[in-house]
C-alpha cells in the first residue's frame, strides 16, 4: 500500500542523509512501492548499517530522474540549494524541519489492516502529529484483522439486500437523556426520519445531517398524513433501501399505532425492529411524585386514552373509578378535562378522588397540578397540554415525594 500523499504511483525517492530523522522517512518510504536511494556522508543510524547507502557527499547526478528528493542531512545550506535547483532538476522537495524548503509534507500515519489515517499539522509540528495519531491508534480495534472482515462482510450482506429497514422508535417524553441507548444508536444512524409531533427537538438534533426529515404529526383537528399515507411512505422508503426511522414520542407500544406499522410492513416484506421508549405515562406520574402502584393505595395502574379516532370522547372507562383499588393514567385527557368530570358526575363517582395533571413533561415548562375528580377544568387552566391526567389514592402521598417539578394546588 502507497502511503505517500502525493505519490499516485510508484516513485523513485532520493534520501539524503542516515542519521534518526532519516531512518524515521526511510520506514515510511519502504512501506510503499516506491524505489529508494540514500546518500549521506556518514552513516549515524544503526537502522542503515544493513542498507544500501552511497557514502559520499551529495551532488546533483544523484537526484538524476528522481521523483522526490527528502534532505534528512538537517544542513540549511543544502536545503537552500536543493530549493532553487528543484524545478530546473525536475523533483519534488522534502526538508526535514525546515517546512518553508517543502513541496509537500509527510503525514504521521497510523495503519490498522485495511484502514489508514494520517495526521499532518502542514509541517508546523510534526510531533504533535504523531502525538494525535498514537492517541487514534490507542482506540483502534486490537485484533483488526477480524473487526474489518466482520465488517466488510456486514457490508457486503447490506449492499445484498435491495430492501431497506424500519425502526418504530420510542423516543420518550422529550429530552433526550430520557433516549435509551438502543433508540440513540437507531437515531443516529437512518437515512429518513419520519418524526411525529411529540418527538423532542434534542432528538431531532441528534439526527444525521444527511438524514431526510418529514413531519408526519397528528394534533387535534390536523393530520397532515392518514395512518394509511404513513405506512404506504414507510414501504416505499424501505422499497428503495433506505434506514427509515419512524420517530414517536413516549412508547410506541402505548397508544403509538406501533400494530398498525408493524404488522402492515411485515406483512409486505420488509425488516421492522420495534425499540421501547419511556412512556410519558409513568415518567409523567414520577414527575409528579407519583407512585402509580403504590401499597397500600393501589394495587396496580390502569392506562386508557380518553381520546378516540375522529376526536371522539372515550368514557368507557370512567364507572371504573368507582371503589377503584388501582391509578388510572389517562393519555390525552386535557382536552376532555369538564367531559371527565361531568360524566363521573352522571356516573355516581365520587368526586373527590384525588388527581392531578403533569403537562409538558420533560421540558423547562413541565408542572404538576394537584386537585380532585371534581375539580379538572379548573385544574387544566394552570397547565398546558400535552399533559396526563393521573387519578386515584396514590396521588395524595405524592407530596412526601421529592420531585423537582413546580407543584400547584387548588
Amino acid at each position: 500500500m502507497n502511503i505517500l500523499p502525493i505519490a499516485l504511483t510508484p516513485k523513485k525517492i532520493l534520501l539524503i542523509g542516515a542519521g534518526k530523522s532519516a531512518a524515521l522517512k526511510a520506514k515510511n518510504v519502504y512501506k510503499s512501492d516506491c524505489t529508494l536511494s540514500i546518500v549521506a556522508k556518514e552513516i549515524k543510524d544503526a537502522y542503515f548499517k544493513d542498507k544500501n547507502v552511497i557514502k559520499e557527499a551529495f551532488s546533483f547526478s544523484h537526484a538524476k530522474d528522481c521523483d522526490i528528493v527528502i534532505n534528512a542531512s538537517g544542513d540549511e545550506n543544502l536545503s537552500k540549494l536543493l530549493w532553487e535547483n528543484r524545478k530546473k532538476q525536475g523533483f519534488l522537495l522534502n526538508c526535514v524541519d525546515m517546512p518553508e524548503y517543502c513541496d509537500f509534507y509527510f503525514q504521521a500515519v497510523v495503519k490498522n489492516h485495511d484502514l489508514c489515517i494520517s495526521v499532518s499539522t502542514g509541517g508546523a509540528a510534526p510531533k504533535y502529529a504523531q502525538f494525535i495519531r498514537d492517541m487514534i491508534k490507542a482506540v483502534l480495534p486490537k485484533q483488526p484483522k477480524k473487526f474489518y472482515e466482520i465488517m466488510n462482510a456486514q457490508r457486503k450482506q447490506k449492499l445484498s439486500k435491495k430492501i431497506g429497514k424500519v425502526f418504530l422508535i420510542g423516543c420518550g417524553p422529550g429530552s433526550a437523556d430520557n433516549l435509551t441507548i438502543k433508540a440513540l444508536k437507531a437515531v443516529v444512524s437512518i437515512d429518513i426520519a419520519m418524526i411525529d409531533a411529540l418527538t423532542g427537538k434534542e432528538i431531532i438534533k441528534l439526527l444525521p445531517k444527511s438524514c431526510i426529515k418529514i413531519d408526519v404529526s397528528k394534533k387535534k383537528g390536523c393530520h397532515k398524513f392518514s395512518q394509511d399515507e404513513i405506512n404506504e411512505m414507510l414501504l416505499e422508503y424501505a422499497k428503495k433501501g433506505f434506514r427509515v426511522g419512524r420517530l414517536k414520542g413516549g412508547d410506541p407500544a402505548v397508544f403509538g399505532r406501533v400494530f398498525e406499522e408493524a404488522a402492515f410492513l411485515t406483512q409486505e416484506g420488509i425488516h421492522v425492529e420495534m425499540i421501547n421508549g419511556v412512556s410519558s405515562a409513568f415518567a409523567g406520574c414520577l414527575a409528579g411524585g407519583i407512585a402509580p402502584t403504590l401499597r397500600g393505595f393501589s394495587a396496580g395502574a390502569l392506562i386508557v386514552s380518553a381520546h378516540l379516532r375522529e376526536n371522539r370522547f372515550n368514557d368507557d372507562w370512567i364507572e371504573l373509578l368507582k371503589n377503584f383499588p388501582y391509578t388510572a393514567i389517562v393519555l390525552m385527557a386535557y382536552s376532555f378535562a369538564s367531559k371527565i368530570t361531568q360524566k363521573a358526575k352522571d356516573l355516581g363517582v365520587s368526586l373527590d378522588i384525588p388527581a392531578a395533571f403533569i403537562s409538558q413533561i420533560d421540558s423547562a415548562k413541565q408542572r404538576a397540578v394537584f386537585g380532585t375528580l371534581g375539580r379538572l377544568e379548573e385544574m387544566a387552566k394552570l397547565c398546558d397540554k400535552p399533559a396526563v391526567l393521573v387519578i386515584g389514592q396514590a396521588v395524595s402521598e405524592a407530596f412526601k415525594m421529592p420531585s423537582s417539578t413546580k407543584r400547584i394546588v387548588i
